[in-house]
């Protein structure tokens, strides 16, 4: 019985000593400052990776109109598009992605309105389809 008595004390101690422990490397802790010394030239390596990020383009929908390995059909369906819509002739684009050339059109930031778009474009472009793109974000007039 007086082992066990023992075990108990100084399982007992090493507890209360534990949590002083515990409680005294929290205070200090608490009161201590931390200074952190930063390396210019990693700013300015992250200033420059930032100011390359294309902040101007965001998520939307385009319309392909032409999906072809030759450059000139693609060419001749942007040409055909503008005459037929002169007023989105601003809003074609003519994308190279190896092996093949793509014309896309419009900027929609909604897939319903590309679709409404797309009614009237497939009686002249039977095979376009409305794709995921990057668009250009929209110009705020503050008038």
């Amino acid at each position: 019985m007086v082992v066990v008595k023992n075990t108990k004390n100084v399982m007992v101690k090493n507890l209360k000593f534990s949590i002083t422990l515990v409680l005294l490397i929290v205070g200090l802790a608490a009161s201590a400052q931390v200074t952190l010394d930063v390396d210019e030239k990693i700013n300015e390596k992250l200033r420059i990776k930032n100011a390359s990020i294309d902040s101007t383009k965001v998520s939307g929908f385009r319309i392909q109109i032409e999906f072809s390995t030759d450059r000139n059909i693609a060419i001749s369906a942007e040409a055909k598009f503008k005459r037929l819509f002169p007023e989105y002739a601003s809003r074609t684009a003519l994308l190279y992605q190896q092996p093949s050339w793509k014309v896309r059109i419009g900027d929609y930031y909604r897939e319903i309105d590309a679709q409404q778009m797309l009614k009237q474009v497939r009686l002249h472009f039977p095979d376009a389809f409305i794709v995921k793109d990057y668009i250009g974000r929209p110009i705020i007039d503050l008038k």
